[in-house]
């Protein structure tokens, strides 16, 4: 089973980084834009599940894990989250395109409230163990569960926020795919001891102003349209 789901996770993981990039070159709504789209979705799912049973697969059942192996298999599970979480979050806004604010389902509040719990513990271990990826890296989850769960909880600023949360969530989302990628995937297809500490941090930095800059040009459109409340900051 082991074997198996290593297989499956890194298949998995190679569908995902071809596939993340392919829908932001097709018309938003479009059929190709869903289709990659739901094939990078499913792909994270697969890899987040995996990852998991990888992970307690190796605490549980390996007699001869090291410190190291132990920090690698629950900086595993918590990239599992992440990566969950930011799926399932590009998904729900989609659902929900016309939330107004104080959003009653549970399942969107538990979600990132795991994110954040587990993003605080992972980063808190990371410090007992002088560990810098462990302990800086899981901030990402802080920020991105405050911001899920900023949005559910108050009214939008203009009518499609939600294209602008469904980017932000899918785009984080691949923060996790290319991270895992360069830090775990990388070192031992190319034969290397580890990724060097600014190559962990990477994919954020890059990927991060994306977000940033595909969310400012959306909400520009609207407030020429006038349809953003020009009164709160954008």
């Amino acid at each position: 089973m082991f074997s198996f789901s290593l297989i499956i996770h890194v298949v998995a993981g190679f569908v995902a980084l071809f596939t993340l990039w392919m829908p932001l070159f097709f018309r938003k709504g479009s059929r190709r834009h869903r289709f990659t789209g739901w094939i990078f979705t499913i792909s994270m799912f697969i890899i987040s599940g995996t990852s998991v049973h990888l992970a307690l697969y190796r605490i549980w059942f390996d007699p001869t894990v090291t410190i190291e192996q132990f920090s690698f298999s629950i900086f595993l599970i918590f990239i599992a989250i992440l990566s969950f979480s930011t799926a399932m979050y590009g998904l729900r806004v989609l659902r929900f395109k016309n939330h107004r604010g104080k959003h009653r389902h549970g399942i969107d509040w538990l979600i990132p409230a795991v994110l954040f719990m587990s993003a605080i513990i992972m980063s808190v271990y990371g410090f007992m163990v002088a560990d810098s990826l462990l302990t800086w890296f899981p901030l990402l989850g802080v920020f991105l569960a405050l911001s899920q769960l900023t949005y559910w909880w108050r009214q939008p600023r203009f009518r499609k926020s939600w294209v602008v949360e469904h980017l932000s969530g899918m785009l984080s989302c691949g923060i996790a795919t290319v991270t895992a990628f360069v830090v775990f995937g990388a070192p031992q297809m190319f034969a290397l001891d580890e990724a060097p500490i600014w190559l962990w941090f990477t994919p954020a930095i890059v990927i991060t102003p994306l977000i940033s800059y595909f969310s400012i040009k959306e909400k520009r459109k609207w407030r020429k349209r006038g349809k953003i409340d020009k009164t709160k900051p954008v």
